[in-house]
């Protein structure tokens, strides 16, 4: 009687699942992926690269390919100590090909490829085409979802492949067929949910690339979806920039409704309202209208009555509008001072030899 032979066929959505598992059993939130990192958790895996074991083993670089069956890198199994080592090959000059060899090797262990063939090594020359071929494709297809997920780089909006290489970290090529393989999921109808975890985690990052700003005049950087003006000195010369702040000016914090959650003025912090019951302060910071050449000149009636500004509920750090440039009510009032004053202050203080 014939034995029928099992057919292994890819599991992309497996794969796919385990590399997102991962990300958020790690938490990870921003890009690059720190792949080494990952691998961390797991108390059975080492990552080695092909000079440490040639200089342990008393291998050249090609004698280490060689025992590899590679010569990028591959994922070693120890049957009797149910142990792993990833081996990749370090000479390689290209950062991103290296993470993609990490990665991808990574998702053999995972996805447990060497007990599922009791191969000590995923290697062409002990498997069958038909299974190497589609161990390697699930491996890339967790390799990919681990360095570029795709609900998150989607969310990031229009991306081309130099960026994503730098965002990533990944090889030029490996760009190319992320950006192909996402295009033609979206010509096959296939959508990538806005609401997952994926959406929380990476949310910080995501605003950051879409909305990071930077002021050339005060050096400030913020994150705002619409910006017209700089909320710190007003300046409308600002550039599109994903960082972090080089100038740290002071702010209030402040609750959804743009109010103070502790007054600036005395310190209550049992907030009843837009005033503070205890010194009268205004705690809301919105546009007021007014031009910088008028701050400091008190105004005479109720800030909650004012309907000279455009109306904009503005962030604790706003000494202006950033949708109109006008002066900003916590600005008027003397809670946030002149960015000139603090930039001074700050180099002051940074001299002091104590």
């Amino acid at each position: 009687m014939k034995t029928k032979m099992i057919t292994y066929r890819p599991n992309y959505q497996r794969a796919e699942k385990a590399a997102y598992n991962l990300l958020e059993s790690s938490k990870v939130n921003a890009l690059p992926v720190k792949v080494k990192k990952l691998a961390r958790r797991f108390p059975n895996l080492k990552i080695k690269s092909y000079s440490w074991f040639g200089d342990k083993y008393g291998m050249d670089i090609d004698e280490v390919c060689e025992f590899a069956d590679s010569s990028e890198g591959c994922c070693y199994y120890k049957k009797s100590e149910h142990k792993y080592l990833i081996l990749y090959n370090d000479t390689i000059d290209n950062a991103g090909r290296i993470r993609w060899t990490i990665a991808h090797e990574l998702g053999h262990f995972i996805l447990r490829h060497n007990e599922i063939t009791d191969k000590t090594i995923i290697a062409r020359n002990s498997l069958s085409k038909h299974e190497y071929d589609a161990f390697e494709k699930e491996a890339n297809c967790f390799a990919r979802t681990l360095l570029a997920p795709p609900k998150v780089i989607t969310a990031l909006g229009k991306i081309d492949i130099p960026l994503l290489s730098d965002l990533c970290l990944i090889s030029i090529e490996a760009a190319s067929n992320v950006l192909n393989f996402i295009n033609r999921g979206f010509e096959m109808g296939r959508r990538h949910v806005a609401k997952s975890w994926a959406m929380d985690l990476f949310k910080d990052f995501i605003l950051e690339h879409r909305y990071g700003m930077k002021c050339l005049e005060c050096n400030y950087y913020f994150v705002l979806k619409t910006v017209k003006f700089c909320p710190v000195c007003g300046t409308e010369d600002l550039t599109k920039e994903k960082g972090s702040n080089t100038m740290i000016y002071s702010q209030v914090e402040l609750n959804e409704l743009h109010t103070a959650i502790q007054c600036p003025r005395c310190g209550n912090e049992n907030i009843l309202g837009d005033y503070c019951q205890i010194c009268g302060s205004y705690l809301v910071n919105m546009c007021t209208g007014f031009s910088e050449e008028g701050v400091g000149e008190p105004y005479q009636g109720h800030w909650h009555e004012l309907d000279n500004g455009c109306g904009e509920l503005l962030s604790g750090d706003a000494r202006f509008c950033t949708k109109c440039g006008s002066t900003s009510t916590f600005y008027e009032l003397g809670i946030l001072k002149n960015w000139k004053d603090e930039k001074e202050n700050m180099k002051l203080r940074e001299e002091l030899p104590f």
